[in-house]
């Protein structure tokens, strides 16, 4: 009895390529991400028919092209979370023993030690995913990645979800509600 063959599927099936390299792209760089992650990409490049590693490449080299001052502004978070009144009010009372102005700031303060990490590990049960790039392409991503203090398995991942994130731009759709008229031979 033959085993099934679990069906492949190609996202990029019809759709557009990226434009061509100067030189062939046999370099790639990994992201790792988990199954739940990996479903929601695929999907997402199922939708707009394109390879994962052409989602990802594109994301990563758009990306290192932007300006670095524009990285350097500071950006305002705000996390929202529930909380029993007695939890808020042990909130309120640890921000005043510790002397911040608001909650917020304290939670910063909480926060700050795990982001100025050199790197950040977690135990992720996580699969790899592989993009290519010409030797121009990962010399240039490289240095970008190197920048940002992330490792790189984990910058592809980031870029993709942030993606994921947005709301879908509404694609124009055809709206056939006219009628053809048939006359008879």
């Amino acid at each position: 009895m033959a085993a099934k063959r679990k069906q492949v599927i190609r996202p990029n099936l019809g759709g557009t390529l990226r434009p061509q390299a100067e030189a062939p792209r046999r370099q790639f760089l990994y992201t790792d991400v988990t199954k739940a992650e990996h479903d929601r990409i695929q999907q997402y490049c199922v939708d707009r028919q394109i390879s994962v590693s052409q989602f990802l490449a594109e994301l990563v080299l758009r990306e290192a092209s932007r300006p670095k001052a524009k990285r350097k502004e500071k950006v305002t978070v705000r996390a929202e979370f529930e909380l029993a009144p007695e939890e808020l009010d042990k909130l309120e009372l640890l921000t005043r023993l510790h002397q911040k102005e608001s909650i917020g700031e304290y939670i910063r303060d909480l926060v700050r030690p795990e982001l100025e990490l050199q790197r950040v590990h977690t135990p992720l049960e996580t699969m790899s995913l592989r993009f290519y790039l010409s030797a121009e392409e990962h010399e240039k991503v490289k240095k970008h990645i190197e920048s940002t203090g992330i490792s790189a398995r984990n910058y592809g991942a980031m870029l993709a979800l942030r993606e994921l994130a947005k709301k879908p731009r509404k694609r124009k759709q055809l709206n056939f509600t006219g009628f053809f008229l048939f006359r008879p031979s």
